[in-house]
């Protein structure tokens, strides 16, 4: 198996796999190369399920065109649909008027559906923020300040009001113990499912 060797200042080794399905590995400058092996050769059946999921993701992500399409609330749109404009804009430009765009269907649609959420289910929040990040769908912290990833408004609604619930659920569980995933339960049944299909979607975080 090929894989890409780090040599860095830490203690330990640890695997990885980047976007493009490559195996990294991270290990201590004195590491010598059978140590790096025999871990390798250890984590053949974690390489194996996460490739396949890699390879699962790709192919999802394949049926996307970004340069061509919008996708709002798990709607496929075409520019003129949306924008028309949209057609006129060079490559760069294209990018930044996408960004106000789903940040402005972000701010009419997220904190809307976090109160109707809230209400039905129970589950309090404090103040509502929309984040850039491009490694979480969304937090909340102790306080009640809850933060959604502003790309959530391209999903399907029923992984959108998976996140919410996960989200508000930390307002009474700040972990994920079991205790936590129960209370989601409760409220969201089919949790699983959803956070399966979510997972799908883990590529648009690291769009724009």
């Amino acid at each position: 198996m090929n894989y890409k060797i780090i040599k860095q200042k830490r203690k330990t080794i640890s695997l990885s796999l980047n976007e493009r399905g490559e195996v990294v590995i991270k290990a201590p400058y004195r590491a010598d190369e059978q140590i790096i092996q025999e871990f390798v050769a250890s984590k053949q059946g974690w390489i194996a399920r996460h490739l396949k999921r890699q390879q699962k993701v790709n192919e999802f992500k394949s049926k996307f065109d970004f340069e061509n399409k919008v996708y709002l609330l798990g709607q496929e749109l075409k520019f003129e649909e949306i924008d028309f404009t949209l057609l006129l804009c060079d490559k760069t430009e294209k990018k930044v008027e996408l960004t106000k765009l789903y940040l402005s269907e972000a701010e009419k649609h997220l904190p809307a559906m976090a109160a109707e959420i809230s209400g039905q289910c129970g589950l309090k929040f404090l103040s509502l923020k929309l984040s850039n990040s491009k490694r979480n769908w969304g937090s909340f912290d102790r306080n009640g300040n809850m933060k959604l990833n502003f790309r959530l408004v391209m999903l399907p609604k029923p992984l959108i009001e998976y996140m919410i619930i996960h989200e508000l659920c930390h307002g009474v569980h700040l972990n994920h113990s079991k205790a936590f995933w129960e209370e989601v339960k409760s409220h969201c049944p089919d949790y699983k499912k959803r956070k399966k299909q979510l997972d799908m979607y883990s590529f648009i975080l690291g769009l724009g």
